[in-house]
């Protein structure tokens, strides 16, 4: 077919069945009253998909027609919007999967479902094989023809599939076509993942055998792959079915990430946005108001590369709270060690600052960041503290790196003075980004230096053995029954526990204070009744938590309790944490290697981009960018 033969097959045919069919399906589940597994993966695919055919059928289809019969369009011809639909086709493979999961769901109508998505499938694939490959063929004649050159841009030419780039520390082996299954593995469910060489969707599964917890995948070109979830399988078992039992809905989204800009003033070899190497235009302003409009009490997470660096910074944060929401600032603090630059920040109205910091060791700064900033990272805690901004250290720990700093920065945080410090995110090393291609100092790939959240765990209770691990298991299935009674969407792989500080600095785990065993079979109870009897779920569940909180040695904290539960239902504003406190918690970002569709699409952030898009899924918003670096080849 010609280009505009195939514009004409792909409207008439699949945009014509998906205007149809989409309000039908829609209708049909609100007849039935279909639980959120379906509705909500439904309603996330459709705020991408619906957008996208608009796009395609109101700019990108007429300039296709318009370059196949010889005129020059206005602007920089089919690439920006190509790239945009290559981004959000690999966006529908995972909605799609979960909405394809609970298909059964729709009883009668299943099988017409199905075939919808089938029909969704062969339109993309239409379209990434053929339409758009010959639209560039059809561009870069013309502008010869023209003399002149076609704009550069991400290359298009062959889909993300085909020219994938392996990471570094793949080895090839045979390709495996099914599952095996020693004796003592069990399945502890099944999903979808990406395969960490080609990113493509691929079945996946959760297993466990005496040692290990894993997610497997099988890729039909790469074979076998698996990512360890933990070392604890005992444990891991019995958090992930609490976890599911507990998050059969899907609810909305709290918290979203804004990315600004991809510019940065440091060059980390560990960026996952591989900041200062994509062309990537900033984020329009406009933009984030569309994003706040109608969504007041939300949090914004202004992020990406390096915020800062956005001379408009302030108005974004003014934009923020003018609408009602928690702005939360995302940095490398450089520029927060200027007093000043510190106290426009605090004017603007910044709620809190996630201020990256892996620790004390420069050595390890150098393996991770590319060179020393303990000095301006404690000029910048200096200007937090003493205007009183809530804190959250980030700490990227990567294995045979700076696993040290674990305990050592729990420490830290817990000095007397370091009080404006609420909360320390333990992030597990990923590949994603610059990271895929970053080595050690002994120019080894950081690829074997990957940790998941339950290894973190295993440090902290190594190096602290006050905090056990069967002491954090309960307190998160504590924490994931609060998020459910509240409707809080939250990650598997976002965890939590909690220090409780001494007046003269130190202090102790929560596990000194409440009876965690009691409160996580109150957990337990919770998620056996709250899919028939949500209310009644809830409010057990809060009785039981005052009944075993009110002791003795908690009255003192009884009111810091209570203004902690308050914030699961207003928004987890660091500002409002009781600074007697210090969170914990054991985080990741999603990559191919650990990507699980089922605990995706509960992310507990979205995300707004200006080369992706608006995603309500952070998780998706990862693998889909590296699926985009490796379409480009970078």
């Amino acid at each position: 077919m010609t280009l505009p033969e195939l514009v004409d097959h792909i409207l008439s045919v699949h945009h014509a069945r998906l205007r149809r069919e989409i309000p039908r399906f829609t209708a049909r589940m609100a007849e039935l009253g279909s639980p959120k597994a379906i509705t909500e993966p439904w309603r996330q695919m459709l705020e991408v998909l619906e957008p996208h055919l608009d796009v395609e059928e109101r700019v990108l289809f007429p300039m296709i027609v318009a370059i196949a019969e010889g005129h020059n369009p206005a602007g920089d011809g089919p690439e920006a919007g190509i790239h945009r639909m290559r981004y959000e086709h690999d966006v529908f493979v995972t909605l799609e999967t979960c909405v394809r999961a609970a298909a059964k769901l729709l009883g009668d109508q299943e099988n017409d479902l199905l075939d919808l998505l089938d029909d969704l499938e062969t339109h993309t694939k239409l379209e990434e094989d053929e339409l758009f490959p010959k639209a560039m063929a059809a561009w870069e004649k013309l502008n010869a023809e023209l003399g002149s050159h076609a704009p550069t841009a991400p290359p298009v030419a062959a889909p993300h599939h085909a020219a994938a780039h392996a990471p570094p520390h793949s080895a090839p082996g045979p390709i495996a076509t099914a599952w095996e299954d020693p004796p003592g593995l069990r399945v502890i469910r099944h999903t979808r993942g990406r395969c960490p060489t080609c990113v493509t969707d691929v079945p996946g599964r959760v297993v466990r055998d005496a040692h290990e917890a894993r997610l497997e995948k099988l890729c039909p070109t790469h074979g076998y792959s698996a990512q360890v979830l933990s070392r604890a399988p005992d444990d891991w078992e019995k958090l992930d079915r609490i976890y599911f039992r507990m998050n059969a809905e899907s609810y909305p989204q709290r918290d979203y990430i804004v990315r600004m800009t991809e510019k940065c003033n440091l060059d980390c070899p560990i960026c996952l946005a591989k900041a200062n190497t994509e062309s990537t235009p900033d984020l329009g302003l406009d933009r984030l108001k569309e994003l706040l409009a109608g969504r007041r009490g939300i949090k914004i997470d202004l992020m990406a590369a390096e915020p800062t660096l956005r001379e408009d910074i302030e108005e974004w944060v003014r934009t923020v709270k003018a609408a009602g929401c928690i702005a939360a600032l995302h940095t490398n603090g450089l520029k927060l060690a200027d007093r000043k630059f510190a106290e426009r920040m605090k004017a603007a109205g910044v709620d809190e600052v996630f201020l990256q910091f892996d620790g004390q060791d420069d050595d390890a700064n150098v393996v991770l960041r590319g060179r020393k900033l303990n000095k301006a990272r404690m000029a910048t805690l200096k200007n937090l503290r003493e205007l009183g901004i809530a804190t959250s250290l980030i700490v990227v720990i990567a294995k045979g790196v700076n696993e040290a700093e674990v305990s050592r920065t729990v420490e830290f945080a817990m000095q007397p003075e370091n009080r404006f410090i609420r909360e320390v995110f333990f992030l597990g090393l990923r590949m994603l980004g610059s990271a895929r291609k970053a080595v050690n100092k002994d120019g080894s790939s950081l690829g074997d230096a990957m940790l998941m959240p339950d290894e973190i765990v295993d440090l902290l209770s190594a190096q602290r053995p006050e905090i056990t691990r069967e002491n954090v298991r309960e307190f998160n299935e504590l924490y994931f029954a609060m998020l459910s009674a509240f409707h809080v969407k939250k990650c598997l792989y976002v965890q939590h526990y909690m220090m409780v500080r001494a007046d003269a600095g130190g202090g102790k785990p929560i596990s000194e204070y409440l009876d965690l065993a009691g409160l996580a079979r109150s957990a337990e109870r919770y998620a056996d009744m709250v899919d028939a009897h949500p209310a009644v779920a809830r409010a057990g569940l809060l009785a039981s938590i005052a009944r075993h909180g009110l002791t003795r040695k908690t009255l003192p904290l009884v009111a810091d309790f209570a203004r902690l539960e308050r914030l699961f239902a207003s928004g987890m504003n660091l500002t409002e944490v009781p600074d007697r406190f210090l969170l914990l918690g054991f985080i990741t970002a999603c990559d191919p290697h650990n990507f699980d569709a089922a605990v995706a699409v509960n992310c507990g952030k979205g995300e707004l981009s200006s080369d992706g898009g608006f995603i309500e899924s952070g998780a998706v918003a990862n693998v889909c960018r590296e699926a985009r670096f490796d379409a480009g080849g970078t």
